[in-house]
């Protein structure tokens, strides 16, 4: 082994040491240059359909952003919140639900096999519990608010979370302002030889990103949607909320809509024995739709994970930084396969101008 491979060993366990060391602070800047990369694009946009300066288009952007903000707090936040509420205090009942259809089901055929006379069936919920401790309504309701209060939350070594999100919306503002004084800046650090191909690769995972947020936002919009549709024709409660949800978690793959259709298939079951089956089967009808026809159509020959890339990225991102790593591990992944691809390419690329920051 020679001098070189011993360098690059301990540049990358060094490097592994200060992502690690500063992991929180990485998870806000990363979470910046998403919002940033979101803001610029539709500056962007404006600003070549419009031909407005620049510093008016994004004052139009961001107070677009606001008013949909404001919007969304003033008409959608209180009732989904108090829906949501209500939720957890149902599902529990839900629960409740199914212990007595199953030992109702059960004491049926108990009396077909051994006569009316003969004593019931052991409570099966008493009888697992026995075996495996289960928890009961108020807990199951506890841990529920607790999850979701800890995916929020973002306490930490910055200080609160209220710190936390200052911070992440003035640098993405301070970056939405000058985007190409910081990608300069940030090229000034890679040598000059390499400068034009890292140029091209920050142009490119630029294109990936924002081609994957578009492409989220009209799927998760339209998985609200349909939900919304869905649940309304079954008639389940709390229509809004479990739209909301289903349309939040959906920027999740594999993991988030499982967990959204967790909340309507309980409440359906505090009507009857089949609405739960009928949830179960639109929503998993809404994620075929999704999959197979709406991305499909969206992406086209765009940015496409690959599957295996995609559930190391959750797993991997999750155990680094937390839910929120969860949440922003497609991101990454989309930039880091860029990086991989256009790394490992030897051969110079072009870009369309109309592509650039």
């Amino acid at each position: 082994m020679n001098r070189s491979f011993y360098f690059k060993f301990a540049v990358i366990t060094i490097s592994s040491l200060i992502i690690w060391t500063l992991k929180d602070f990485i998870l806000l800047i990363i979470c910046s240059l998403v919002i940033s990369n979101v803001v610029c694009n539709l500056c962007n946009q404006i600003q070549t359909s419009l031909r407005l300066p620049r510093s008016l288009s994004l004052l139009i952007v961001l107070l677009v952003i606001s008013f949909v903000i404001f919007t969304v707090a003033i008409l959608v936040l209180p009732p989904f919140i108090r829906e949501f509420n209500e939720l957890l205090i149902d599902i529990p009942n839900g629960l409740s639900r199914i212990n007595i259809l199953i030992n109702s089901n059960l004491n049926k055929f108990n009396d077909l096999l051994y006569g009316e006379e003969s004593e019931n069936v052991i409570d099966i919920f008493n009888l697992v519990n026995d075996v495996v401790p289960i928890p009961d309504g108020a807990t199951i309701a506890k841990a529920i608010q607790e999850s979701f209060i800890n995916l929020i939350n973002l306490a930490g070594n910055l200080g609160s979370g209220l710190i936390r999100i200052l911070f992440v919306l003035v640098v993405s503002l301070m970056i939405s302002i000058e985007p190409k004084a910081y990608k300069e800046g940030v090229l000034l650090v890679i040598p000059k030889v390499y400068r034009n191909k890292f140029r091209l690769i920050f142009d490119k995972c630029n294109i990936a990103l924002t081609n994957w947020t578009f492409s989220m936002v009209i799927s998760s919009l339209s998985v609200g949607l349909l939900s919304l549709i869905a649940l309304t024709i079954l008639d389940v409660k709390y229509v809004v909320s479990n739209a909301i949800i289903a349309m939040i978690l959906n920027i999740i793959p594999n993991i988030g809509p499982v967990i959204s259709g967790i909340f309507p298939i309980s409440i359906a079951l505090l009507d009857n024995f089949w609405k739960p089956l009928a949830v179960l089967g639109s929503y998993i009808i809404i994620q075929n739709i999704e999959s197979y026809l709406i991305m499909p159509s969206i992406l086209k020959k765009k940015t496409n994970l690959l599957p295996g890339l995609t559930l190391i990225s959750q797993f991997g991102f999750t155990f680094i930084f937390g839910p929120l790593g969860l949440i922003l591990s497609l991101p990454i992944a989309v930039v880091i396969q860029v990086l991989i691809k256009e790394i490992t390419n030897n051969k110079e690329s072009t870009l369309p101008s109309q592509f650039s920051v």
